[in-house]
């Protein structure tokens, strides 16, 4: 692994400790190969904590999903006592750093309603300004940097069963009521994640009824999400809204050599025309997501987890982020 940087760095990480985040996990563990990793709160009420640090001590602090706090959870609406909160965060956090990175993983938050989205998404657009630069896990955007998403923790690769897999939280927003209307009548789909919203979920149960689709409505273990999805002829990503930038359940399915369908985004468009990634279908529409089901081209599990290690490795990605410390001029100047 190339390192430029001069000395190990001091680098705050917001949220510090995501109990069960493997996302945060590995991603401080890319950054701990550049320098020590101080895990910092997400909370307004823990500002406080960084009165233990002098002011400028960090080299630099990353910061990711502070935004979440300016759309009311309830309503979907802006929530200004949440905005004046998050601009407060800012400001504090720039005094203890010198250099302070936003990574944004999505245009304005998932529970904002959508006649919300173009305020909210414009505050956050505001708020870029007030960092020392803004990075996303997508290259397609020209005025922000790229640094990838790392894969997952790598386990022994499966054998392929017979069904497909949407993973996760079940959301309105993943448009998941729309893919069970389209999906194939002869093939198997499993929809594995909790579900906050029960009139939603009972809507969805309706709808798969006399359809092959199995519900299991709860957090998985480590255990068996490795499971379904690594035994998964393919992992479905239906979401095609503009709030998320990338999901993080594309490159689990990569880790576990597992293909993914989903309909196309700025990202998947973007992987395609950049990336020599194997195993990933991009569709139009959902609509369309059954054909390409049936036209589904076998692939070794080995095969996609090899391609995926070339663009999202855990060396990538620590590559990335040293290269951006060097841009942002973090080398110890003696």
């Amino acid at each position: 692994m190339t390192n430029n940087t001069a000395r190990r760095l001091k680098i705050g990480y917001v949220p510090g400790h995501a109990e069960g985040n493997a996302y945060v996990q590995r991603t401080q563990e890319a950054l701990a190969e550049l320098g020590q990793v101080y895990p910092l709160s997400p909370s307004t009420k823990s500002l406080w904590r960084l009165l233990k640090f002098r002011p400028g001590f960090f080299d630099v602090i990353i910061v990711n999903w502070l935004e979440y706090k300016i759309a009311n959870p309830a309503t979907g609406r802006p929530s200004w006592a949440g905005v004046l909160a998050y601009f407060m965060q800012i400001l504090s956090f720039r005094i203890f750093c010198r250099r302070l990175i936003y990574l944004r993983h999505n245009t304005y938050p998932h529970h904002a309603r959508s006649r919300s989205a173009n305020t909210l998404t414009r505050i956050i657009d505001l708020s870029e300004h007030f960092y020392s630069t803004t990075a996303t896990h997508s290259g397609h955007f020209t005025d922000k940097y790229y640094v990838p998403h790392p894969l997952y923790q790598e386990h022994p690769l499966a054998t392929k069963g017979d069904h497909f897999i949407v993973f996760g939280r079940v959301m309105p927003y993943k448009n998941i009521e729309q893919l069970i209307r389209h999906f194939p009548a002869d093939e198997q789909l499993i929809i594995a994640g909790p579900c906050d919203d029960p009139p939603y979920f009972r809507k969805l149960q309706t709808i798969a009824e006399g359809k092959n689709i199995e519900f299991i409505s709860r957090f998985l273990s480590e255990d068996e999400a490795q499971h379904l999805v690594g035994t998964a002829r393919g992992l479905i990503l239906s979401h095609a809204d503009n709030d998320m930038i990338v999901s993080g359940s594309f490159f689990y399915a990569l880790s576990l050599g597992t293909p993914v369908i989903a309909v196309k985004t700025p990202f998947f468009n973007w992987v395609q025309r950049e990336l020599d990634v194997e195993g990933l279908t991009v569709v139009d529409e959902v609509e369309s997501i059954g054909l390409a089901l049936k036209q589904q081209v076998h692939l070794p599990a080995e095969t996609i987890l090899r391609s995926a290690r070339k663009y999202f490795s855990l060396a990538t990605v620590t590559t990335c982020w040293d290269a951006l410390f060097a841009q942002l001029q973090l080398q110890d100047p003696t």
